[in-house]
């Protein structure tokens, strides 16, 4: 009896396998813009398809088995996917030019031939926005944030070759090395600073031994809290100043600020602290006698009495008037 072979499966390790809700990590990549997105838009590209187990399919090391059917179907729908996802959202021009390349490996080749910079001029460019690059009261995370792409893509374009065997002169070496490539960070992280943070800037130059990047970001950071906090307790006291000043103020002019004229007899150039009704009159004066006089019986004693109080009041009239001629 004729037994027929078992089919070929294929497993769920095997990059040849398609899950049902791959294709979801793409939908996220941005599209691609030109030259000027290209490199994040591949290193994207790379992230998503190395998590599917399918970034052998660009670059080339998983080949279609052409002697087992099952295997090269599945090769063929896996490669027709990749295809799909390299082109995602792109513009029609880019999609025409490469619409009749079946490979995946020849797509992503044929991308990084026409969108790609040739390393030299990628790292000009890179080098240039570093240096151009300014903070502008953005918060040191942020700025930190920015410049730390630049010098990860600065670096991925830069290769160095692989020591197989260490000595401590290879060793001292790469640590200097280190050193000053830290050194050129720091240096280009100050020069983008604000001019509110030059203080902060001079003083971390003149330390013996620069600090790193992070150590610098760090240290900025609490001086930008620091000030902020300092700026709301310097408005609020400002506040509280300025509100002092109006209250007072107001009570000054209403307790000590003569008026014009007294409220009382309206004359001219007879202000309230002039006036004898509002401030009192003085002594000498009849008004500022007691209102209750001695008891008196008879008429002669009444006559003595207001005899008595008009010679006072002439008195002082007099006296008055001689102090006045003294003082003219």
């Amino acid at each position: 009896m004729e037994t027929t072979p078992p089919k070929t499966t294929i497993e769920v390790s095997s990059p040849l396998y398609l899950h049902p809700s791959d294709g979801n990590n793409f939908m996220a990549i941005d599209k691609l813009q030109g030259s000027s997105n290209y490199r994040s838009r591949k290193r994207s590209m790379e992230i998503a398809l190395s998590s599917k187990r399918k970034l052998g399919f660009v670059t080339g090391t998983i080949i279609k088995d052409a002697t087992d059917p099952i295997m090269s179907e599945a090769w063929d729908t896996c490669n027709n996917m990749i295809i799909s996802w390299i082109l995602g959202s792109d513009s029609d021009s880019i999609k025409h030019s490469i619409m009749f390349v079946s490979d995946a490996h020849q797509t992503w080749n044929h991308l990084e031939q026409q969108f790609a910079l040739t390393n030299g001029s990628r790292k000009y460019k890179l080098n240039k926005e570093l240096y151009e690059s300014k903070q502008h009261d953005k918060h040191f995370s942020e700025y930190y944030t920015h410049m730390r792409a630049l010098w990860e893509e600065l670096e991925s374009l830069t290769s160095l070759p692989a020591i197989a065997k260490t000595t401590t002169e290879i060793t001292s070496m790469l640590s200097a090395l280190t050193t000053q490539r830290e050194e050129q960070k720091l240096v280009q992280f100050l020069n983008g600073l604000d001019e509110k943070y030059g203080a902060q800037r001079s003083e971390l130059l003149m330390m013996p031994a620069l600090p790193s990047v992070e150590t610098t970001c760090g240290y900025l950071e609490q001086e930008e809290a620091q000030r902020e906090g300092l700026g709301e307790a310097k408005d609020e006291l400002e506040g509280l100043v300025m509100f002092s000043k109006g209250i007072l103020g107001a009570f000054t002019n209403v307790q000590t600020t003569p008026s014009t004229t007294c409220g009382v007899f309206g004359k001219p150039r007879h202000t309230s602290d002039k006036c004898w009704t509002i401030v009192g009159y003085p002594a000498w004066h009849v008004r500022s006698m007691p209102q209750s006089l001695p008891a008196f019986t008879g008429r002669g004693n009444k006559g003595r009495c207001r005899s008595n109080q008009q010679q006072s009041w002439k008195r002082g009239r007099s006296n008055t008037g001689s102090r006045i001629a003294a003082n003219a």
